[in-house]
């Protein structure tokens, strides 16, 4: 029987520490900073100032992307949940 669980939930379980592992790795590139010089090469000449502020809008962009991918998946998993439990 504990093999048919983990037969089932393994691939969940993968899918959640891969996820972790990533996520951990955001945390050191945003540490890190952005850097814009190979990205956007016009930004550079603007000065120190606008290269800041272009930099904190990209990340906080990412961010916000970040979340409305995990609170995406909160709800699949949810609705999948709500869908096992009427079933």
């Amino acid at each position: 029987m504990k093999q048919l669980v983990d037969t089932i939930l393994g691939p969940i379980t993968t899918l959640l520490q891969n996820a972790l592992h990533y996520l951990g790795q955001v945390s050191l590139v945003a540490g890190r900073g952005l850097n814009l010089n190979y990205f956007l090469g016009p930004v550079v000449m603007l000065g120190p100032g606008w290269q800041m502020l272009i930099g904190s809008v990209v990340a906080s962009a990412f961010l916000l992307l970040a979340l409305l991918i995990v609170r995406k998946t909160f709800d699949l998993y949810l609705a999948f949940k709500q869908g096992v439990q009427w079933w």
